[in-house]
């Protein structure tokens, strides 16, 4: 019994021998950005689905391109048809269930958040997320300590577009996303915006003159690692050199 017990565990990979996002979930600890060694990155959207994912969707194909959709879990039954679309071009994230400040709940209620969201895109695609984005960029360790009980690995961005902020127009949310596109980046865009459609349309454009492929979160991790001090990132050097 003792030599089973030994031979199992001598047979369970090590860290490094995890594929790339499943040791990342294990760090419990959020991304940032991936490495820069590469011609990849990633183009996300936050709080879908909604009446304009089917035009994000249509230019992602057009551009033969992938993204990374975090859907909140209350708004796939408003739009299930969105949803679908997304996961046709990509990976779906889960993004809780009602996009709440998550450091102002209790342990109960931020497990309620996220388990009802994995629920909901499991029985509305078939399909369970490995990737979480907290809103409003807040999470406390006690957070991802649950994401990494959940099998989910919490993913922030290195380009905040600005689209959701005051007096954001289509120009400077553009000019803001196009000068963060670059290998390893993780661009942040938000589903609900009329204007969404031509700012992807616009980093995609952008991104083929560079020679740039947009993949999935998952996709990028794997093909370019992100390093320790890329991991440790935040404020307002979110993706340091590594």
């Amino acid at each position: 019994m003792i030599e089973t017990l030994i031979a199992a565990a001598v047979a369970l990979p090590t860290p490094a021998q995890l594929p790339t996002v499943q040791r990342l979930v294990q760090s419990a600890q959020p991304v940032y950005c991936a490495a820069a060694r590469g011609r990849s990155f990633a183009l996300t959207f936050d709080d879908g689905p909604s009446p304009y994912t089917p035009q994000i969707v249509r230019i992602l194909r057009r551009f033969r391109a992938r993204a990374t959709f975090f859907d909140v879990g209350s708004r796939i039954s408003f739009w299930p048809a969105g949803a679908r679309a997304s996961a046709t071009v990509g990976e779906i994230g889960n993004h809780t269930w009602s996009h709440p400040h998550l450091p102002g709940l209790s342990a109960v209620d931020t497990r309620r958040e996220l388990v009802s969201t994995q629920q909901a895109i499991v029985g509305a695609l078939g399909t369970t997320p490995r990737l979480f984005r907290p809103p409003y960029d807040e999470a406390t360790a006690d957070d991802d300590a649950l994401a990494r009980e959940l099998d989910l690995l919490d993913v922030r961005w290195s380009v905040d577009s600005g689209d959701s902020r005051f007096g954001a127009t289509p120009q400077s949310v553009r000019q803001t996303a196009l000068a963060g596109l670059r290998a390893g980046s993780i661009i942040l865009l938000h589903d609900p915006h009329p204007t969404t459609p031509a700012i992807a349309r616009a980093v995609l454009r952008a991104a083929a003159r560079k020679r740039l492929k947009a993949v999935t979160v998952s996709t990028l991790l794997a093909r370019q690692p992100p390093s320790a001090s890329q991991l440790a990132g935040a404020g307002s050097s979110r993706c340091p050199p590594p």
